[in-house]
């Protein structure tokens, strides 16, 4: 563990939440590892589809250049990414009416149909886990695991030796 400061208390609790996270994070690779070859799909090729989903149903289409700085692959892997996604049919590209050279992705109906097909069924589990914990409980969690999320993202870009993600993303448009 981490160097901590605070009370004996804090310090427990800290730890308390960031082994649960690891476990969280361990057992998710290994679920959405399921899902993968259950779909002849691999880690990046996940990672790539969850992003474009999550940019979906954001309204906010994402480009090749922002996806390939949110996985820290460099253009050609990129590229070589997407042919395969867009080969077997997970996903789709399209031009900007506005900039023709600027190309979003986006998801495919039917791997999105596939991908809620399979994971629904933990949404429900995971609803059901936390039934009978309060709203408020909920927020707070959500925001201690933002917070938690943004300090491994901090530390992945300070291993690597990268800018911060929205520096790379903006530069690769």
């Amino acid at each position: 563990m981490a160097e901590q400061t605070g009370s004996p208390d804090r310090v427990a609790a800290l730890d308390e939440v960031t082994r649960a996270l690891q476990a969280s994070s361990v057992e998710s690779d290994v679920f959405v590892d399921v899902f993968a070859r259950a779909h002849s799909l691999g880690r990046n090729d996940l990672n790539a589809i969850m992003w474009i989903a999550v940019s979906d149903e954001a309204g906010r289409p994402i480009t090749a250049g922002e996806l390939a700085a949110r996985l820290g692959l460099g253009a050609p892997a990129t590229t070589s990414l997407i042919d395969r996604l867009e080969g077997a049919g997970h996903v789709e590209r399209t031009r900007d009416p506005r900039d023709r050279r600027r190309v979003t992705l986006s998801m495919n109906d039917t791997a999105l149909e596939m991908a809620r097909e399979f994971f629904q069924p933990l949404g429900r589990r995971m609803a059901q886990a936390v039934a009978d914990v309060p709203t408020e409980d909920l927020i707070i969690a959500a925001d201690v695991i933002r917070r938690m999320t943004g300090a491994i993202v901090a530390s992945r870009e300070a291993a690597r030796g990268d800018r911060p993600a929205g520096a790379r993303a903006s530069e690769s448009r």
